[in-house]
């Protein structure tokens, strides 16, 4: 019988996981029901909403994930974050906040709190407004 995994390695597994780009695997992480919320954004739910934004990130550019401190308390895990942006023709960090909610050994919730105009610069974008 293997042992269940803990909330913080849900987490480290799938941030692993999304730097690699591995979007057909979040369903070993990530619950069907889940919420992801950029809280500067509208949240995505379910699972396949989910992938859909992360696809989006994905074709503006490579994402590594470096995780800078994390703490878990029961089912719930905090990431200060380091989220790496490279494309050929820009390069930036974006420092972000996750928290993340884990239930049963999925993510049942996952938000992403970062200032949006460094997001913005951080993917080499302009603002819409």
């Amino acid at each position: 019988m293997s042992r269940r995994r803990t909330p913080e390695e849900v987490v480290r597994e799938f941030c692993g996981a999304w730097e690699r780009g591995e979007l057909e695997r979040f369903a070993d992480f990530v619950a069907e029901d889940a919420v992801f919320h950029m809280v500067p954004l509208a949240p995505a739910r379910g699972l396949a909403a989910i992938r859909a934004e992360c696809r989006k990130l994905d074709e503006l550019g490579r994402v590594r994930v470096e995780i800078l401190h994390l703490a878990a308390a029961g089912p719930v895990v905090f990431t200060e974050r380091l989220d790496h942006l490279r494309k050929p023709d820009h390069s930036g960090a974006l420092p972000v906040v996750g928290v993340f909610e884990v239930r049963d050994g999925r993510i049942v919730a996952w938000r992403d709190y970062f200032d949006l105009r460094q997001a913005l610069d951080a993917f080499g974008l302009e603002a819409p407004f």
